[in-house]
């Protein structure tokens, strides 16, 4: 104590002084670091966060643009009117294109590298679907476009929507961290600043209240402004606080920061009330259009549902005759079998005695013969299940010689049992038809059957298939002589459930030359029947042919 009470006043107030001053230099430091701190947080600010908001919140106002456009053409009637709509949205997508270019120039962050790359491929997702929506408008029903838009594209543009609004909330998180970062550097410098203050409370009282007047209340305030613009509280502002020093920067910063969240609130406020304002217009344009169209479908609806039920039982009927046919060749085809399966069982055996008496040759001729019958077996049972086969009744290019070839397949085991002889008189060139495969060979099988039956019980029977081409037409004829025609039975054999077979000849229903008149005429053809003099007859099929077909379709 006597040291101290040696001490000059004057020496106290130097000692006084310069702790002050070393204080103040202390609190200078603390301040300029804080300063430091805010302004590199508010060039984080204007520089990174606030531009890549404001990018993102035009590409999403872009987007749901494109999206309004896109909508509006749809339900625009006038092609031209559409095209001129579709060219103002695809406007808009290239606008999309160049911001996300702009923006995808200024990413660092790869996480936000990453959730924008997913924000855009949703984009070309739901333009993908537009796409869709587009190429196949003009058959699209209302109903369809309706759940088209409401459906698929808009779960897209909501999908889109979605990943944009991350992105925006990954820019608004950092520009949140940058603010707390300020207002968590400037609460430290300040606890620092009070404890240094209150270290020199002793020497200079006055001056540090002047100084925590000054300071510690605007930085409260700013403190309390930042919380409650943070809770949602857009009222709140810091108006007194402007000049330029570090409380005027930071009171900018926040006042920057609270319009920001203003226009961001406005824009999403905004954005939300275009986006039901157009749900309601679509909505109302889709009951407008379901009305429009209910009288038209209350008109129509019976038609096409007995046209369908029409094709329905054609389509039926023509099966059941093929399966009749494949009923009536089952028979001969199984005869047809059970002989290569007799001849396999003893080639078989044969070469297991030869094999075992070493003789080698005979074992190979018996295997060949085994192979060649298990092809001919293969061949039968190939034609039969390509007749069975269900058909589409798709048109095709068919080649006459095949079809012909596959139905004497079929009917084989006929010729070669019947006395009949089957003479093929095919043309120098190959002629094909435009018709489907497999009904027409059901045709063929029809007639050339139907010329066995008639030639039954005939000396020197025959029956002689041919085919040309004459003036772009297909000309198949089938001619026999049998019992010939009547000229009344030359159109009654066309008739349903007629007949001039009698019992033991394999009577039928009747429907076979009518069922093949009908698919003659799907193929845009005719069957016809002529009663030829000297006896038989002859059945002509007039089809399209393969270059016709094309001439009419170009």
């Amino acid at each position: 104590m006597s040291v101290i009470a040696d001490v000059t006043i004057r020496t106290r107030l130097i000692v006084a002084m310069a702790v002050s001053l070393m204080l103040l230099v202390a609190v200078g430091l603390s301040s300029l670091t804080a300063m430091t701190t805010v302004d590199r947080a508010t060039e984080e600010l204007y520089g990174r966060w606030l531009p890549s908001v404001r990018i993102l919140a035009e590409m999403k106002y872009t987007m749901a643009s494109h999206r309004l456009r896109f909508v509006r053409a749809i339900l625009t009637p006038e092609p031209e009117d559409r095209a001129e709509v579709f060219a103002m949205a695809d406007q808009r997508v290239a606008d999309v294109g160049g911001l996300a270019r702009v923006f995808e120039a200024r990413l660092v962050d790869p996480e936000e590298r990453l959730g924008f790359t997913a924000a855009m491929e949703r984009w070309q997702i739901y333009l993908g679907e537009e796409k869709a929506v587009r190429e196949n408008l003009a058959r699209l029903g209302a109903g369809e476009l309706s759940a088209l838009v409401n459906g698929r594209t808009r779960l897209a543009f909501d999908d889109v929507n979605a990943a944009v609004n991350a992105a925006i909330a990954y820019n608004d998180r950092g520009a949140d961290r940058s603010g707390a970062a300020a207002v968590a550097t400037f609460d430290r410098a300040m606890r620092l600043n009070l404890s240094l203050f209150c270290a020199a409370l002793l020497l200079m009282v006055g001056f540090v209240v002047i100084v925590v007047r000054s300071i510690s209340r605007p930085i409260d305030r700013i403190t309390e402004t930042m919380h409650r613009l943070a809770e949602g509280d857009r009222t709140v502002s810091v108006a007194g606080l402007e000049g330029s020093n570090e409380i005027g920067r930071m009171a900018a910063a926040v006042d920057v920061f609270r319009n920001y969240l203003i226009e961001r609130d406005s824009a999403r406020a905004a954005l939300e009330r275009v986006n039901e304002a157009l749900e309601e217009k679509v909505e109302a344009r889709n009951a407008e259009l379901s009305a429009a169209n209910q009288h038209l479908q209350a008109e129509i609806v019976e038609r096409i549902q007995a046209a369908q039920q029409l094709k329905a039982m054609q389509e039926e009927l023509i099966r059941t005759e093929n399966l009749a046919v494949i009923g009536q060749l089952s028979a001969g085809i199984a005869h047809e079998l059970n002989q290569p399966l007799a001849a396999l069982g003893t080639l078989s055996q044969n070469a297991v005695r030869f094999f075992d008496r070493g003789d080698h040759d005979t074992v190979r001729f018996n295997l060949e013969r085994i192979g060649h019958l298990v092809e001919r077996m293969g061949v039968l049972t190939g034609h039969l299940r390509s007749f069975a086969r269900r058909s589409s009744g798709d048109l095709e290019d068919v080649d006459i010689a095949r079809s012909v070839d596959n139905a004497l397949a079929l009917l084989g085991h006929r010729t070669s049992r019947e006395a009949a002889r089957v003479v093929v008189d095919p043309p120098a060139t190959p002629v094909s038809a435009r018709a489907n495969a497999i009904r027409l060979e059901q045709i063929l099988v029809n007639l050339v059957g139907n010329a066995l039956d008639a030639t039954r019980g005939i000396a020197d029977a025959q029956v002689r298939v041919s085919w040309e081409a004459v003036d772009g037409r297909t000309v198949v004829r089938v001619v026999d002589n049998g019992v010939g025609l009547t000229p009344d039975m030359e159109t009654r054999v066309f008739e349903p459930f007629f007949t001039t077979k009698k019992s033991g000849d394999g009577l039928g229903l009747g429907l076979g030359l009518a069922i093949s008149a009908d698919i003659a005429r799907a193929f845009a053809g005719t069957l016809s029947a002529t009663g030829l003099p000297d006896g038989g007859a002859l059945f002509t099929l007039d089809l399209p042919s393969s270059e016709e077909a094309s001439d009419t379709r170009d």
